[in-house]
Parts: structure tokens; sequence; C-alpha cells
């Protein structure tokens, strides 16, 4: 019998598994309230990106820059409604509600509703921004990391609040634009998940381009003003700041709408949602994918989990493996990183060498005035494996997955260093690097 699965949600989890289950000849209803392709698509990823491209090229009119921005995301929305149609799953667009493992109430545009049934359940409901406790954080120049891309004029100035991925991403495109950029992150250091010494390496960076950074300070309050806001901060030493807008992009949580845990008796892990390595909660034939689960909050991640998720349906046994989850920060020298850091490593244990290599020896990077930041391997001592890898610098977001396919597939520094890369290129610089980790590299002393 035809198996009929209905998905909650249309990012980039809930689309790639609704696809891969009409390849696999299921009868598929995905149900999406918003827009397709999700956050990421609509209001993150691509958007943001977007951004950086036009202030790395030099434009200053951020509504042009909007409507580049609208654009792509328009095409690549059409996209995703295209191969959906085209692999003959049913699209639904309305606000779904899940009132038992076998039905999903739709509540569609006109205030009708209409119930679907399902063999199998996948919930792909994403997340949402983490609202702070924080008085006067429902003014109106509060924004977040959607509604500040409807901003047509440039601010003056901006206070971040979170020095994450998005915070900082953000506070660089603006300081691109002429905006003064303040960034106040509660943790002692900003972009805490990834390498500590890159994250070193790009702070000068980003002060040159004058973006303040406050970190081991909080905020603890937010007054309107008639051209404003001054928000109260503590730290090492208590103040008050102005600025135009403030950009709260303190992380995101599991958006539950729609899920009814309790009734379901859907069982949680914390806020997440529980599930086994095949994406399996403790009901039967129900999926949780993505930013619902408790898992790295990643475009990639999720879709990984859809097609892990349309697997188990079908009798596979193959569980989500996390080892090799490249993380990227688009900033201006691109941060990427995949596998454990240094300090990661240490606290595991283990015993590691690790190799540098810096852009600044790198004929391509030089050809392109990117020669800043460097690129590390760490490898385990006695195996040669590639445990870790870490780039600042040039293309960083690209250079990575050579090394996620080292962590991933357990390959050694020596299994890198002995294949050929091409030259001029910024990928000579992993060579390099993976020379350095147990001997040395040739373009550096």
């Amino acid at each position: 019998m035809t198996k009929r699965i209905t998905i909650l949600g249309g990012g980039p989890g809930g689309y790639i598994a609704a696809i891969r289950g009409a390849q696999h000849g299921a009868m598929v209803t995905i149900i999406e309230h918003t827009s397709f392709g999700g956050t990421c698509l609509n209001w993150g990823c691509i958007p943001t990106k977007a951004y950086v491209e036009s202030v790395h090229h030099g434009e200053k009119n951020l509504k042009l820059m909007k409507e580049r921005k609208d654009g792509i995301v328009e095409q690549l929305v059409k996209g995703v409604m295209t191969l959906l149609e085209k692999n003959k799953v049913e699209i639904i667009q309305g606000r779904g509600r899940v009132i038992s493992p076998r039905e999903v109430e739709v509540e569609l545009a006109d205030g009708s509703k209409k119930i679907v049934e399902n063999d199998v359940l996948i919930l792909a409901t994403g997340s949402k921004t983490f609202q702070l406790p924080l008085p006067g954080i429902e003014s109106s120049r509060v924004l977040d990391s959607k509604n500040i891309l409807n901003l047509e004029e440039i601010p003056q100035t901006i206070a971040v609040i979170g020095g994450g991925v998005i915070g900082m991403e953000f506070a660089q495109i603006f300081a691109a634009l002429g905006t003064k950029v303040t960034v106040i992150e509660m943790l002692p250091k900003i972009l805490t998940n990834l390498d500590e010494e890159l994250v070193r390496r790009l702070q000068p960076v980003l002060k040159k381009e004058g973006i303040e950074i406050l970190a081991g300070t909080k905020v603890t309050g937010i007054t309107e003003k008639e051209d404003g806001i001054e928000m109260s901060i503590s730290g090492k030493k208590d103040d008050i700041i102005s600025a135009q807008y403030v950009l709260s992009a303190a992380g995101r949580i599991p958006n539950h709408d729609g899920i009814d845990y309790e009734k379901l008796g859907l069982a949680l892990d914390g806020r997440f949602v529980k599930v086994d390595a095949l994406m399996r909660t403790n009901l039967a034939d129900v999926y949780a994918i993505g930013d619902l689960t408790r898992s790295p909050m990643l475009a990639h991640v999720a879709s990984y989990e859809g097609e892990i998720a349309i697997q188990a349906v079908f009798g596979g046994e193959k569980g989500a493996d996390y080892q090799a989850v490249p993380a990227c920060v688009y900033t201006h020298p691109e941060l990427a990183g995949v596998g454990l850091t240094e300090n990661e490593a240490k606290e595991k244990g283990l015993a590691f060498k690790v190799g540098k290599f810096p852009f600044s020896a790198n004929g391509r990077a030089l050809t392109q005035n990117a020669a800043y930041g460097m690129v590390k391997i760490i490898g385990e001592e006695g195996t040669g494996k590639i445990i870790g890898a870490h780039i600042l610098g040039p293309n960083a977001s690209e250079l990575i997955h050579e090394l996620t396919l080292a962590v991933r597939w357990g390959l050694t520094v020596e299994q890198v260093a002995e294949t050929i890369h091409a030259h001029p290129t910024l990928a000579e610089a992993v060579l390099e690097a993976a020379h350095g980790v147990f001997g040395k590299p040739v373009h550096a002393l």
C-alpha cells in the first residue's frame, strides 16, 4: 500500500523530506503557513548573504540591496515550489495543527478548515527568535533578524544584542554601510562555538571597521525615546547606550506552533522534541527534524535530517551522524570550522597536534588582496586522523568542505597531504596546513 506522508513545515528540512518521500513513491502532503523555504531562504541565510555580497562589492543603497535580495528570494522560493509540484507533492498553504499522530487540521486562508490524514507524520516547524525577557523589548525600534530586513534607510547607529553568528554578520553589514555599531554579548567572548584563536584574530578586523564589542555585558532594560532608544547595560561598568535601533539576536528556540505536546503525549528533551538517531519520536510513525530537535540549528542539518527520516520511513537503518557538521560565519574574512576545536580536544583528553598555514603565504590569496587569516588542522596523534579543522580567510565557507569530508570519513593528515591540489588556489593553504600537523609546510618557516 502507498504510504501517506504528511509534513508540517516547508523549510529546508520539510521540503527536502517531501521531495525524497515522493521519489520513494509515497503520497506526500506538505503544509506551510508562510513562504516555502523557511527562515533560511526567506529571512535568514539567503537574505543576509545577499547583503554580505552587496556591501562587499561597495553597494551603499539599502533600498537597492533590499530589492536585489527580494528578487533572489523570490526566484529561489519559486524554485522550491516547482520542485515540489514536479515531484507531485500536494502543497497546502495554511496553518497546521496536529490533532492526533494520524491527523493534521489545516486552517486555510479563507478561514475554512481541512483534515489531512496520514500514515507517517514528520514535524518540521523550525524555530523562532528568542524573545529576551527585558523591559522595553516590545518597542518598535527593537528589531529581530527578520524585520531588520525591511529597513530601506541606513540607520546612523544600531546596537546589537548577541555576539553570535546572526549578530556578527549583521554588525559587519551595517558597519560597511556606515552605521555606528555596538555589539553587546553576555558571554566573555563572541562566536563562542567557533575556534577561539581564529575568533580572536577576527576581532581586530571588526574593530578597524568601527564595530565596538562589549563582551561580558548584560542588557538590563530598554527605553524608547523620540528618535531612538536608550539601553541600560551592566558589565565591567554600568552604562547607558543610545542607538537609533536595536537588533535582538540572542538566539532561537524551537517553534512549537500547531503541536500540543502534552495532548499528543510527545516526549520532549528540554524545549526540543526527543528523537533517536533515525529522527523517530516516541510516537509510532511520527518523526521530528531540524530546529525542533537537539541538533545544530543549521539549514543543512535540517535537510540532512529530512533525508535520514525518509530513509527510516522506508526501512533504512542509517542514523544521523553529527561529528562532521560544518559551521560558517559570513563575515569578511569568512570563518568556518568542522569537528573539534583545540579546546574541545583538550577537554576530551585527546593527544593531538596542530598544523597552521597563513593565507599571507598563499599566492592566490595575495592576488585577490585577501591574505588575512589561516587554515588550521587538528590531527590525532597515533592515528593521524583529522579530528577538527578551522579556517579564517577568503572563501572559508567553501574550503571547509574538503576537511569536512576528511573528518566525516576518518581521513588522515597524510592522506590530505598526499593529495595533489591545483596551483594557484586557496586550497593549497589546506594542503600546507596538513603538511604542518606532524611535519612542516613548504612555503612557511
